[in-house]
């Protein structure tokens, strides 16, 4: 089973037993190993092959069996023994956020309703409101959630889609006489969520009909893939052997067969030229031909990373630590951006502790410039209700830079979220707006906000928009990066880690700094530290 699988297995335990009553402290120890779990950058079965599964968080004797279990045989005792218990479609309905356990208890033996379907049939029907603890503003909340859940799961995030896509051509590639295979479809045009009910994400070349079979065959002793649904294609032909086959049909997920036939006549199949990130741009070919791609940007392009965190609030790493480990990755720069005060269940620092971070930081920069690093002071300030900062102006200007970024009081209307935003990036102590429309894939949506008024603030007040590369939010979106980038505005490309590992999220970032057409010159964190420094100034 991959990471997501078995996250989405202790999910659906620890439903199963809050619907049933079960004890706090047992249910909460499965969410905690799932939320542990899909924050995992290395698969489980590698770090159970260490002998480390204890080693993390949350992660005590019984939650490490029962991972080793799923590990090795895809299931566990007490799955075994409750996962019949409850309706599937009330675990499903449990899951859903806003709805819970207990209301999908609670309404599936008032109403007896066991699916999402028919949770939200009750709702429109009005039956909801008249079970004991709800009523009709209960029930649009309920309505509104479900629409919103709906919207979240037509997709499967990129990093849920790719781990599995990865796993499903690893197994296929032991499949004998199948001769290549590909990541293919959306995620090889790196987008940031995937259809897998229409699209099909592995290409495996096999050209000869027993090795087609043997694929077949596969399909039929591993039904976990049609359980998540992943998809995939058997390719054969006059192109078999070449990298074409799986251009042609990446192409043809984008495009259509006539944009397929479009490029084999206009650009001769000379793939070469054309980043496989811009296929579906409607103006690719004239592009091409023209010879104005853009030249997209790459890792090797980056020279340092601008919002981090350490000890200090919520990382994992201290600051020499993280400084240690920018210099592994060849940077010539890193940003210290603790959470500032308001964010309490980050350990955001007070001002106090920030200048007492401030004097940490210039003892270590000495060693560091030595050694080819310069470490910048910063901090990750809360943008308040009224658009001004959750630190005062004496210490912002004593840092070399500031990320704003909202945290809190997610639910406002459009107008007051973008006035709020906008307020904050007119101030004189703000350089990057971070992770900018608050969303979480697959879990949370992005706030209301007017994202064009957002940019013409920034473009206005000279400040640069995020690319957040956490994998959970990937926020900006492609389409937003290209608005940005028309508009004049920069964007900073950043891992936003929380320790040394999460260093190496960037790939999160630059799928979509690619599809947008970024360059080097676009992005902030791809300029060298003069250039930089003169830009913040």
């Amino acid at each position: 089973m991959t990471n997501y699988e078995i996250a989405r297995r202790f999910e659906a335990i620890a439903d199963i037993l809050e619907i049933q009553g079960e004890n706090v402290f047992k249910v909460r120890a499965y969410r905690v190993a799932a939320e542990t779990i899909d924050d995992l950058e290395d698969d489980l079965a590698t770090i159970h092959e260490r002998g480390k599964l204890r080693e993390l968080p949350g992660f005590g004797e019984a939650i490490a069996s029962k991972t080793a279990d799923f590990l090795a045989t895809g299931t566990t005792a007490i799955w075994e023994r409750i996962k019949d218990s409850v309706p599937v479609g009330v675990v499903k309905m449990a899951s859903v956020p806003g709805v819970g356990p207990r209301t999908a208890k609670a309404l599936w033996e008032a109403l007896e309703v066991t699916s999402v379907e028919a949770l939200e049939a009750a709702c429109r029907e009005q039956r909801v409101r008249a079970v004991a603890g709800f009523g009709a503003a209960k029930e649009t909340k309920l309505l509104e959630k479900i629409e919103a859940w709906k919207r979240l799961n037509e997709k499967m995030p990129r990093r849920w889609a790719l781990p599995l896509a990865e796993k499903l051509a690893t197994e296929l590639r032991k499949v004998e006489g199948v001769e290549r295979v590909e990541i293919a479809g959306e995620l090889r045009l790196g987008r940031e969520s995937i259809n897998p009910r229409r699209n099909h994400i592995v290409l495996a070349e096999a050209s000869t009909p027993s090795a087609q079979a043997a694929i077949a065959e596969f399909k039929l002793k591993n039904p976990q893939w049609m359980e998540t649904e992943m998809r995939l294609q058997v390719a054969e032909g006059e192109h078999h052997g070449s990298n074409i086959t799986a251009k042609v049909f990446t192409l043809r997920c984008a495009g259509g067969n006539e944009l397929v036939e479009q490029f084999m006549k206009e650009l001769n199949w000379e793939w070469e030229a054309v980043p496989e990130e811009l296929y579906d741009w409607p103006d690719v070919i004239e592009l091409a031909k023209a010879g104005k791609l853009p030249k997209l940007i790459t890792e090797a392009d980056f020279k340092g990373q601008l919002h981090e965190h350490t000890t200090w609030s919520d990382g994992t790493a201290s600051v020499r630590e993280m400084a240690e480990a920018a210099l592994e990755r060849g940077y010539a720069y890193l940003a210290i951006t603790d959470h500032s005060p308001l964010l309490a269940i980050a350990n955001g620092l007070s001002r106090e502790r920030v200048l007492a971070q401030l004097e940490e930081i210039e003892s270590l920069r000495p060693e560091f410039a030595a050694r080819g690093l310069a470490i910048l002071s910063g901090l990750e300030v809360d943008i308040l209700k009224d658009g001004t900062l959750d630190m005062d102006d004496e210490v912002l200007e004593k840092l070399d830079i500031v990320v704003a970024s909202v945290h809190m009081r997610y639910k406002e209307d459009e107008a007051a979220m973008t006035a709020r935003i906008c307020a904050a990036l007119a101030s004189p102590h703000v350089d990057i707006l971070g992770h900018p429309t608050g969303r979480i894939m697959g879990q949370r949506e992005g706030y209301a906000l007017d994202i064009d008024a957002v940019i013409q603030a920034a473009a206005k007040y000279g400040k640069a928009l995020e690319i957040n590369a956490s994998p959970e939010r990937m926020d900006l979106c492609d389409e937003h990066v290209k608005k940005a980038k028309a508009a004049g505005v920069k964007i900073a490309i950043n891992c936003d880690a929380h320790s040394t590992k999460s260093l190496g999220n960037l790939s999160w970032g630059l799928c979509i700094a690619r599809r947008a057409g970024l360059e080097a010159s676009d992005v902030l964190n791809c300029w060298d530290l003069a250039t930089l420094r003169g830009w913040l100034g």
